[in-house]
């Protein structure tokens, strides 16, 4: 269903753009203020790396629960809604992780975290679907996939220099709040004028997103891209302090390399891709190529880490937006069913974000960060290997269609 191809183009779809931005930007800046105060956390709540793994994770595990009622929700009472309401839990989650001293406690409170980045991500495509010519979705998806990677770099660079962990989850909730308010006041479902599509019950909307292959196919590539990528980024502060025994604060400078080439990958991946009317060529080969840069990346030694670490990084922000851009896309799905059917991506892409590195990679390698990091590229492989699969939808293949 392609209702949304001719969508009016209005300058303000850059207001509602910005507003998604900040919300991704504070919800990963306070899932990765963990990693960066990992030195302080491990020892405080006595835990293992599974275990600091899956606090990191946490944020994830509401996506991973709610992802595909959120779309689902949003596709019949519209996403400023359904989204608004997330914020509440969010700030709850983020402002009050200095008082549990146990890892239950700090767990809930991550938990509760992630619910704005959850109803955001499921609904996204929906979102900028609605505002966005169809040539410039996976544009405007990798500008709002920058949050993730500015929000990375931003708490690995930043959050050591804070006096305490106190300051950094206070002053994390109080942005949240502040772009709760600007969510309320500024955001719109879609321009005026454009038709709203008919409203039929939530299961047929999840019925007909659940219907496409494509969907899952989407769904398990970012599944296995996610989990490989809250591995890397989560524990590499860590291992460059044991391994190349640098300080707290040096390793999350170097850390925060990865992420800014994330920026630029989100930013030209789907540049490049519009350039040449193609999707597949920048999701399989991008992913072989930085499967294997990136596990050699944290090994080098001196000042080579720096290009090493931000290649790596490039590469993985390449495919992310490309892969989010399908459901819009999709011939079967389009805007009526886009909520639906990222809602069950998400679900997929947190899923993995959550279990992956908590049960498979962390539980498997321990302290051994070789074989950790091994496991984080093999599933980088394993998400090109998925989207080989999947339909080209790039401008040209479009085009031949229509």
């Amino acid at each position: 269903m392609q209702e949304n191809q001719n969508v009016s183009v209005s300058s303000y779809r850059w207001v509602v753009l910005a507003i998604m931005w900040l919300a991704m930007f504070v919800s990963i800046l306070a899932q990765f203020q963990v990693a960066a105060l990992s030195f302080q956390i491990i020892p405080e709540l006595n835990i293992s790396p599974a275990n600091f793994a899956m606090l990191l994770a946490a944020p994830m595990l509401p996506a991973v629960l709610f992802s595909l009622i959120a779309g689902s929700l949003a596709d019949k009472f519209g996403v400023k809604r359904v989204v608004a309401a997330s914020f509440v839990f969010s700030t709850v989650g983020i402002f009050f992780r200095y008082i549990p001293e146990s890892f239950l406690g700090y767990f809930v409170l991550m938990f509760f975290s992630g619910f704005t980045a959850a109803f955001l991500n499921a609904n996204a495509p929906k979102l900028v679907g609605a505002w966005f010519p169809r040539e410039q979705v996976a544009t405007a998806l990798g500008i709002y996939f920058v949050a993730i990677g500015v929000g990375t770099t931003i708490a690995l660079a930043t959050t050591a220099l804070f006096p305490a962990a106190k300051n950094v989850y206070i002053t994390t909730g109080i942005a949240m709040v502040g772009v709760g308010i600007l969510w309320l006041l500024f955001v719109k479902n879609r321009p005026e004028g454009v038709p709203l599509p008919p409203v039929m019950p939530a299961l047929k909307y999840i019925g007909v997103a659940a219907r496409s292959r494509s969907v899952w196919l989407v769904g398990l590539a970012l599944m296995f891209f996610t989990g490989a990528h809250v591995a890397f980024v989560g524990f590499l502060p860590d291992a460059l302090g044991q391994v190349h025994g640098v300080s707290p604060v040096q390793a999350g400078l170097i850390a925060s390399v990865v992420p800014i080439g994330v920026i630029l990958g989100n930013i030209f991946g789907p540049i490049m891709s519009a350039r040449i009317g193609r999707i597949k060529p920048f999701l399989a080969p991008v992913a072989f190529v930085g499967a294997v840069i990136m596990y050699l990346s944290w090994t080098v030694p001196g000042i080579g880490i720096w290009p090493m670490l931000f290649i790596a990084g490039f590469f993985l922000g390449v495919s992310a937006p490309l892969l989010m851009s399908f459901p819009m896309l999709l011939p079967e799905i389009g805007s009526a069913y886009a909520g639906s059917a990222g809602g069950i991506i998400a679900t997929l892409q947190l899923m993995g974000g959550f279990f992956i590195p908590s049960f498979i990679i962390a539980a498997i390698a321990g302290h051994n960060f070789t074989i950790l990091f091994a496991l984080a590229s093999l599933f980088i492989i394993l998400m090109g290997i998925v989207s080989l699969f999947l339909p080209e939808l790039g401008t040209k293949a479009r085009n031949k269609i229509h």
